[in-house]
């Protein structure tokens, strides 16, 4: 049987944070920073966007996956900073409010909130690299055709085929046009999107979203990946369940850097950062940004 699918409420409100991601400022506070928020909702307890500056040297940005927020990179970039690098993770347009701001948003506006912080943390450090989480990992790739002056990329289970590609483009195709929003199954239901703290990612996916997401996927990173010149990492659980392994061997084929590694890692799992492995992912990480720095 396929997920049903369902509407949320919308949240009201206004976001807060600070450069150590912790604490509240107001919304001129957060515009001071340079740090903006694109969404008209509330950001979810836990999902704000958060800044840590240590060196002005080498910075990362770093980007999380479709539907989630800053929240699954938080443990990486307080690791990072640690190790006295500057991280930023800013909210791509859209994410961390409510499903229903991420239904208003398009393909270029997810383009242009990243365009900007990497323009921002460009700003107070020399050397930039990105981290990107999933779809995060396809919005750095985009990101480096546009922008040369990125020192790497480390791309953690960047989807190019996801598993069961076909049957959810048939779902879209077929029934998915009637409904305004698929529920992802196994994931809990909540009125308030506010207080939730158990993932800090959206349990529904609006149907416009994920069309642009596969749109994006489709045509915007397999067509340029060869115009992608910047070393990078490419990191993969061989068991990924949610995005096809054979993602990250495209990947490697299709990208046009002389410098691009592949990490595999045994497991039946998709979002690294969350994996038992973590650790180990971690430092292979960094030992990529301190190579290249």
């Amino acid at each position: 049987m396929l997920p049903p699918f369902s509407t949320p409420p919308a949240a009201e409100g206004k976001g807060r944070m600070n450069e150590s991601g912790a604490g509240a400022e107001t919304a001129d506070n957060l515009r001071n920073n340079n740090i903006r928020k694109e969404n008209s909702g509330v950001f979810m307890k836990g999902g704000e966007p958060f800044f840590i500056l240590k060196s002005e040297e080498v910075g990362v940005m770093m980007l999380h996956g479709f539907t989630s927020s800053p929240y699954q990179l938080r443990e990486l970039g307080n690791f990072l900073a640690g190790k006295d690098l500057t991280v930023f993770c800013p909210v791509i347009a859209g994410h961390a409010t409510s499903p229903e701001d991420l239904m208003t948003t398009t393909i270029a506006d997810w383009q242009r909130s990243v365009d900007e912080a990497f323009i921002e943390i460009s700003q107070k450090v020399k050397k930039v690299f990105v981290i990107g989480n999933s779809f995060g990992g396809n919005l750095a790739f985009d990101l480096a055709t546009r922008f040369s002056t990125i020192k790497g990329i480390v791309s953690l289970g960047t989807p190019i085929r996801l598993k069961n590609h076909a049957i959810i483009k048939l779902r879209y195709y077929t029934y998915g046009w009637m409904k305004k929003y698929y529920r992802k199954p196994g994931v809990h239901y909540h009125d308030d999107y506010v207080n939730v703290a158990e993932n800090i990612s959206y349990p529904v996916i609006p149907i416009k979203s994920l069309n642009n997401f596969l749109a994006f996927i489709e045509t915007i990173t397999l067509p340029n990946l060869g115009k992608v010149k910047t070393p990078t990492l490419i990191v993969h659980a061989d068991k990924d369940p949610v995005v096809h392994p054979r993602s990250a061997q495209t990947l490697h084929e299709k990208l046009g850097s002389d410098y691009k590694k592949v990490c595999w890692l045994n497991g039946r799992f998709h979002t690294l950062t969350e994996s038992e492995r973590r650790g180990e992912i971690y430092g292979r990480i960094y030992e990529f940004i301190k190579e290249l720095s």
